[in-house]
């Protein structure tokens, strides 16, 4: 049995939107044009690459899974929903979700080299992050997130996640 050209290519996704996600994703090296899920969007279009999640429709913007701190699917509200290292939100809508809520979960998992919890106060603390970037062989970016209670301010936080992104960078001599 011949599998067609256009399904190998797009994997269904209308020609003009291929077209204009692989043309805006080719601005960004490293990141390969290749579809996992998508999804109709109210405003477009939502694919989900191996490097990063996209959404638009004649233009086209990109997050790579890397870069997502946390998120998640939303039945009720039919959202897509994360939060960036830095504090930037961004969600998008699905109408037919499909396969692309548990691609969400699988690919930002999938970019986690090493994850420790150092305690602070309890079961407040902080999260230290090596995140592998999907599309760019090896690169490492390091991270360190506050669970609900502190904040950097807080007296000796930023010592105490200096101390342990330091140890584990140490540790894991990740390049």
């Amino acid at each position: 049995m011949r599998t067609s050209r256009w399904w190998s290519r797009t994997r269904g996704l209308p020609r003009p939107a291929y077209a204009a996600w692989t043309a805006s994703l080719a601005e960004q090296p490293g990141r390969p044009a290749r579809i996992l899920a998508w999804a109709r969007g109210p405003d477009g279009y939502v694919v989900g690459s191996p490097a990063a999640l996209s959404w638009g429709a004649e233009e086209w913007r990109h997050v790579g899974w890397h870069e997502i701190e946390r998120g998640g699917w939303n039945a009720e509200t039919a959202q897509l929903s994360w939060v960036q290292y830095g504090g930037r939100r961004g969600s998008v809508g699905l109408e037919e979700p499909g396969r692309l809520p548990e691609l969400f979960r699988e690919r930002v998992a999938a970019s986690i080299a090493v994850e420790r919890f150092v305690s602070i106060q309890g079961d407040r603390g902080v999260i230290v992050t090596a995140r592998r970037d999907l599309g760019r062989d090896a690169e490492i970016s390091w991270h360190t997130s506050l669970t609900r209670g502190l904040t950097w301010q807080t007296d000796g936080v930023r010592a105490v996640a200096d101390e342990a992104m330091a140890r584990l960078r140490t540790e894991f001599d990740l390049r």
